[in-house]
């Protein structure tokens, strides 16, 4: 389980940098609220994103088809919480980015989704 853990935060951690890299704000990593988290909340432009982050090995299927409904509602709820815990007219999306590795020695691909609800 450790190792699973270990390698969730690594693709945490690439995802955080890409966001970063392409001019987003990192505002919350991990954040929690009940049973609700999000992995990053970040803003650019005027347009606040709450992201969930996917890593796989070797991937054979879309690391984005697990980002079910249940985790788009879920998304939602935590979503509420940081709204009424930090109130902003931001406009919001609800954002996926898939980190697979295929090999150690490769980089890994990354794919940004800015809407998951068209996934």
């Amino acid at each position: 389980m450790a190792r699973h853990n270990e390698f969730g935060k690594w693709g945490e951690d690439v995802a955080a940098n890409y966001m970063q890299e392409h001019g987003f704000e990192i505002l919350a990593r991990n954040w929690r609220h009940e049973r609700k988290e999000i992995d990053i909340i970040a803003q650019r432009a005027g347009v606040l994103y709450f992201v969930e982050v996917k890593t796989r090995h070797g991937e054979t299927w879309n690391a984005e088809d697990a980002i079910t409904s249940k985790k788009r509602a879920l998304m939602w709820g935590a979503m509420m919480a940081w709204k009424l815990q930090h109130p902003s007219l931001m406009p919001v999306r609800y954002s996926a980015i898939a980190v697979v590795s295929q090999t150690p020695d490769l980089p890994p691909e990354i794919r940004w989704h800015e809407d998951v609800w068209n996934l």
